[in-house]
């Protein structure tokens, strides 16, 4: 693993399953202004459902290229907290990433190669007595603050060589004339957005159909306004992946779908 340039960063992200009912994200803001006051902190959402690791590490995924390559990005969606699970701080591609190493970055390591990661041990950089309880705040948020200001990576702990924790991120299974994937994650217009990237498909788009169970929908669509108010469409979404959608209206009441449904692509003759 190559070493990686020593910079600063303006810029901190959060994403969490905090919600924000409660002071959560706001403390650790507050730590990160500590260290740091001339941190453009952003918050990419705090609204992962709680405990689910793979939606967060989906969504996450699809945050990143939105930012300036030195953006440091810390995600705690973290069920494990206060036990034996590890914090890392990590180069991969071109990002900076701090969070628990327990599934979030699945989806990033499919595309992107490890550089450097640590293993976040050193306790000069945490806060001092640290909660068992809360360590995005603690912990993740002083690293990555302290990172934000031009410390190596190697300063918060040791060098970590073995693998990262994946999580069974289902890949689409590919059949002769079809493809079978799942829901990953519900955005709050009701759209259903799938692990299927659909950027690789050449066939006549007319002729894809699109079923999840017994809900179909015909051709894959540019937009949500090629079809009419309230009915359904199949389009790539922002992402790059299929995503299922109701012109106006909430695909994932209607169709009552939730993360991990299957959803199946079919044609007729070859696709790629």
């Amino acid at each position: 693993m190559a070493a990686a340039t020593l910079s600063t960063a303006n810029c901190l992200t959060f994403l969490t399953d905090f919600g924000l009912q409660d002071t959560y994200v706001g403390q650790m803001k507050g730590v990160a202004a500590g260290i740091n006051p001339r941190l453009q902190l952003v918050d990419l959402t705090h609204e992962i459902p709680p405990q689910q690791v793979l939606r967060a590490a989906y969504v996450w995924n699809d945050a990143l290229d939105a930012f300036p390559p030195e953006t440091i990005h810390v995600a705690v969606v973290d069920p494990g907290v206060g036990s034996d699970r590890q914090l890392i701080a990590a180069e991969i591609g071109p990002y900076r990433l701090v969070c628990p190493d327990n599934g979030l970055l699945s989806v990033i390591l499919q595309r992107a190669t490890v550089r450097r990661v640590v293993t976040l041990d050193n306790p000069k950089w945490w806060r001092a007595n640290p909660a068992d309880t809360f360590h995005g705040r603690d912990i993740l948020t002083p690293v990555a603050s302290a990172w934000s200001l031009g410390h190596d990576l190697s300063e918060f702990g040791a060098l970590r060589t073995s693998a990262l924790v994946t999580l069974a991120a289902a890949q689409p299974q590919r059949g002769k004339t079809s493809l079978t994937g799942q829901i990953v994650q519900i955005d709050r217009f009701g759209n259903l957005i799938t692990n299927i990237d659909v950027r690789g498909l050449t066939a006549d788009t007319e002729s894809l159909r699109f079923e999840i169970g017994a809900f179909r929908v015909e051709g894959l669509s540019r937009c949500y306004a090629d079809v009419n108010l309230g009915e359904p469409v199949a389009l790539t979404g922002s992402s790059g992946r299929l995503e299922i959608a109701i012109r106006n209206g909430n695909a994932a009441e209607e169709i009552q779908a939730d993360c991990g449904r299957r959803i199946v692509v079919r044609w007729e003759g070859t696709v790629v």
